[in-house]
C-alpha cells in the first residue's frame, strides 16, 4: 500500500508540474510559426534582391511588366516600369526617368515592402497581433485566421493549419460593411532560403469583382 501511495503521489506531482502546455496557439505564435515556414533563416531583414513581375488585369486593360529591387539592410527601394524609374532611400526620392510625386513613391515603397515581406513584416514595431485565432473555411479549405488591426485598415491572415503557410489575406477599409479586398496566394518561389508566394490574385470583398493578378516571374 505504501509503495502504491508513493507512486500515485509521484504521478500527481508530474501531472501538476510537468505537463506541457497543449492549449491553442495565440495569434502571435501562429505568425511566428508562419515566419518559420516562409523565412526559416531570418533572411528578410537583410534581403537584397530584384523582383520581376507581370500583372494580369481585368478585360480591356493591358498586362504590364515591372521590376522592383529591395535592399532591406540599407533601406533602399528601386522601382522600374516603362516610362518610370526611381529610387527611395529611407525617405529620400531620386528619379531617373519619368515623374512621380514623393508621397506616391513612398506609398508604393511601403506597399511592395509590406506585401512581399509578409508574414515577416508583421513583426515590425508597433504591429498589434490579436491573441485570439479563429477558424474559417475559404474556397472549401479550412484555415486558422489571425486578425491584425491597423489605424486605417483591419487585416486578416489565413494560415494553413498543417504547416502555417500563408495562403491568403484580406483587409477591410470599412469592416462593418465588409468593404475591402481579399488576396489569394498561389505557388511559391524559393530564394535565399525563403519561400515567397508566387502569384497574388485580388478581388473585392463586397462584390466578386476581379482586380488583377501579380505574377512573380523571377527573383534575382
Amino acid at each position: 500500500m505504501i509503495r502504491v501511495s508513493i507512486t500515485i503521489l509521484v504521478i500527481s506531482f508530474l501531472s501538476a508540474c510537468g505537463t506541457p502546455n497543449t492549449g491553442p496557439l495565440s495569434g502571435k505564435e501562429m505568425i511566428e510559426n508562419s515566419i518559420a515556414y516562409h523565412d526559416p533563416e531570418g533572411k528578410w531583414k537583410n534581403l537584397e534582391a530584384s523582383f520581376v513581375i507581370q500583372d494580369s488585369l481585368p478585360a480591356g486593360r493591358d498586362s504590364r511588366y515591372y521590376q522592383f529591387t529591395l535592399n532591406n539592410k540599407e533601406g533602399k527601394f528601386t522601382y522600374q516600369i516603362e516610362g518610370l524609374h526611381y529610387q527611395v532611400i529611407n525617405d529620400s526620392l531620386e528619379i531617373f526617368e519619368g515623374e512621380i510625386e514623393k508621397e506616391r513613391a513612398l506609398r508604393m515603397r511601403n506597399y511592395y515592402c509590406y506585401l512581399w515581406g509578409l508574414p515577416m513584416k508583421l513583426m515590425d514595431k508597433g504591429t498589434r497581433i490579436e491573441d485570439s485565432v479563429r477558424e474559417e473555411v475559404l474556397e472549401g479549405k479550412s484555415y486558422r485566421v489571425v486578425r491584425v488591426p491597423y489605424e486605417k485598415d483591419i487585416w486578416y491572415f489565413y494560415l494553413n493549419p498543417d504547416n502555417y503557410r500563408m495562403e491568403a489575406y484580406k483587409f477591410y477599409q470599412d469592416e462593418p460593411n465588409q468593404k475591402g479586398e481579399i488576396i489569394y496566394l498561389q505557388g511559391e518561389k524559393e530564394f535565399a532560403g525563403m519561400k515567397i508566394p508566387q502569384n497574388r490574385t485580388w478581388y473585392r470583398t463586397e462584390t466578386p469583382e476581379f482586380l488583377g493578378t501579380d505574377m512573380l516571374l523571377d527573383i534575382k
